[in-house]
């Protein structure tokens, strides 16, 4: 009597660190998820802003065309709208991949070595987010404690639109962290897709990996139609 075949069976030690590891996996994709939903939020309320600005600047410019009068601190708030904008809007091109990065020879390499650079990639993203949280809250709390105004005619608390500005770096930070942790935890599953998808080189890439993949299977295919 022929038996039947038994399944292959993983040790003890595999399948907990398995199990582990996708236990590990799922708080952390909803992390990610957070992070996207609340730095698109974020881009969209600073593009209200900065609207906002625009149509402050120009009844300011009519106004001091036609009617001779000008309006106090629209140069002065614009610019702490553009410091705003430059640390919240941070986030939201990373989790875009929007960034601008350097991509000669890329395209060409192997699927692994695009992902150790990519890795490589976000590590220097948290060193330079993190860095300048370090040296941004510093900023934030000299000019609450010693109670410092602008040197302009509204004399603006200068820790309100700072504490906005080091709130957005702090989630950049923030953000660049829990993308590194879901891309470590990819390349410990061996799982490049992942990887190109949280921080690869962004929408160029994929439609030349596509354009390659693509010209591959066709070299592939033989006269009769079958690979």
């Amino acid at each position: 009597m022929r038996q039947r075949e038994r399944a292959p069976q993983c040790p003890l030690s595999s399948c907990r660190q398995v199990f582990n590891m996708l236990a590990l996996i799922s708080p952390v994709d909803a992390l990610v998820r957070a992070v996207r939903l609340v730095s698109r939020w974020a881009a969209r309320l600073i593009g209200l802003l900065l609207l906002a600005v625009v149509v402050m600047v120009i009844v300011e410019v009519v106004s001091r065309k036609l009617l001779s009068h000008s309006f106090e601190g629209v140069q002065e708030y614009a610019g702490y709208v553009l410091a705003i904008l430059s640390s919240w809007g941070l986030s939201h091109t990373l989790v875009e991949r929007a960034h601008i990065r350097i991509d000669v020879g890329y395209s060409k390499l192997p699927m692994a070595a695009r992902a150790a650079l990519d890795l490589l990639s976000i590590l220097a993203v948290n060193l330079v987010g993190w860095m300048i949280v370090i040296y941004a809250w510093p900023v934030f709390s000299g000019s609450l404690s010693n109670h410092t105004t602008a040197n302009t005619p509204l004399s603006t608390p200068l820790w309100i639109p700072q504490l906005v500005w080091v709130l957005g770096y702090t989630w950049f930070a923030l953000s660049a962290a829990v993308l590194a942790i879901r891309a470590l935890l990819a390349a410990i599953g061996r799982d490049s897709a992942t990887i190109r998808t949280l921080i690869g080189m962004g929408h160029d890439a994929d439609q030349l990996e596509a354009a390659d993949l693509k010209a591959s299977e066709t070299d592939n295919i033989t006269p009769g139609g079958k690979s």
